[in-house]
């Protein structure tokens, strides 16, 4: 813990010393403008009342971004540059005293770095190390669910199903008094759309961005517990999406594309799925190789999920690559992998020809998988779709690698839904 704060300090100090160095307090040419009223650090809106303006060298603000990105807490490397470049930019403005103290009113030549104390650069780095940017507040992100139900809720610490009568102020950890209509979106503003939710997922990330991953990996395993024909039998049904994020200082909530595609039958959460619930969120807090690899797997695998099967081919091999592909030959690790996780009827030829047109699509022989030969030659050698083959390879090994026998498909119904109708036709 303390080589961990030590590190942390001493990537601040040099954070601050290069975001300083990128800093001017006059325009040497195509700086950017920023124009803002500071304060004490801490100090309210109103009561920053000292006006100035600043220019920060677009080359060295992106470098500083890219030493935070690259050396600061692992949710960064997830952000978007820009994001995180205006987050910087945020706290310097925010955290201006100290600085101002020593320019203002000053004819000051040069970047600050050159201007600045190294009692100042301290407390900056001490802030900044205290900051959201370092230090973020682990805040919870609730997506209303449709075409989802769930049957047992599953409270983990990285994500949760839940019914709509669980989500509770209780559980949110709000006072009684606010309003909660957790049977419709958006759950806490009551003059809103009244969309009705059938379940919710909660998941807690650091911020909106990381939540949006964790999610992706999180429906992309759900989506593995479908047979495929319900996996990709969508309706007409009405559907919708959005999120509310929960924080410290309030919430943000806003209407987007639905989370999950407008199934047919409703996924479930069931009393048999805990324990691959519970492993699920042991790999997304986990910084180890293999469990970010399977959690990339799975957001590819979520990806493909609603696209139609020709645009989901190279998603599906994606997911493969994450977890078996070996960059010197991954066509025979995918063949192998393929082989050891239930696939031993499949003859090597045919394996090799469905790699092939993997290879086809992923290096630009053919935009759409339709238009290879390879796409007619094995539908006459085999008889069969091979999108829909690699689809199933796809989810069979990433079941079995990912979730070894944790997570299991649901039986396929058809056949006996079948059997009742014929039944009812003969009594």
């Amino acid at each position: 813990m303390d080589q961990d704060k030590d590190t942390t300090e001493a990537i601040c100090r040099q954070a601050v010393e290069d975001l300083l160095r990128s800093i001017s307090m006059k325009d040497g040419g195509g700086g950017l403008s920023c124009r803002f009223f500071f304060g004490h650090i801490g100090a309210a809106l109103f009561e920053r009342r000292l006006g100035t303006e600043i220019f920060f060298d677009p080359k060295g603000l992106t470098a500083v971004t890219l030493f935070v990105r690259q050396h600061g807490p692992a949710h960064l490397r997830q952000m978007e540059v820009r994001a995180l470049q205006s987050l910087l930019q945020s706290f310097i403005m925010d955290h201006f005293w100290p600085i101002g103290e020593r320019v203002m009113l000053q004819d000051v030549e040069g970047n600050l770095a050159d201007v600045i104390s190294w009692q100042a650069k301290n407390v900056l780095a001490g802030h900044l190390a205290a900051s959201p940017i370092f230090t973020p507040e682990t805040g919870l992100t609730l997506y209303p669910l449709v075409p989802v139900v769930v049957q047992a809720d599953f409270d983990g610490q990285a994500f949760s199903f839940l019914r709509p009568a669980s989500l509770t102020h209780a559980w949110l950890g709000i006072h009684p008094s606010n309003p909660l209509s957790p049977d419709h979106f958006s759950c806490v503003s009551p003059d809103r759309s009244r969309e009705l939710v059938a379940s919710w997922l909660g998941v807690r990330a650091p911020n909106f961005e990381m939540a949006e991953k964790r999610k992706a990996a999180i429906l992309g395993a759900l989506a593995l517990t479908l047979p495929r024909h319900e996996r990709k039998m969508f309706s007409g049904r009405h559907n919708f999406g959005g999120r509310c994020t929960f924080a410290r200082t309030g919430f943000t909530e806003s209407f987007g594309a639905p989370a999950v595609p407008p199934l047919l039958h409703n996924a479930t959460i069931e009393a048999c799925d805990q324990p691959w619930l519970t492993r699920l969120g042991e790999k997304l807090a986990s910084a180890d190789n293999t469990d970010v690899k399977h959690c990339r797997a799975l957001e590819y695998f979520y990806r493909a999920w609603p696209l139609k099967p020709n645009e989901s081919f190279s998603h599906l091999f994606m997911a493969m690559d994450s977890i078996l592909g070996d960059p010197g030959r991954a066509t025979q690790a995918i063949i192998e992998a393929a082989t050891d996780h239930g696939f031993q009827t499949y003859p090597y030829e045919r394996l090799r020809l469905l790699m092939s047109l993997r290879a086809s699509v992923i290096h630009g022989g053919a935009p759409d998988v339709h238009d290879g030969g390879k796409y007619q030659k094995y539908y006459a050698d085999y008889g069969a779709d091979p999108i829909v083959d690699v689809e199933i390879i796809a989810a069979q090994c990433l079941r079995a690698v990912i979730f070894e026998s944790l997570l299991q498909e649901r039986p396929d119904l058809r056949e006996e839904m079948r059997a009742a109708v014929r039944a009812s036709k003969h009594p």
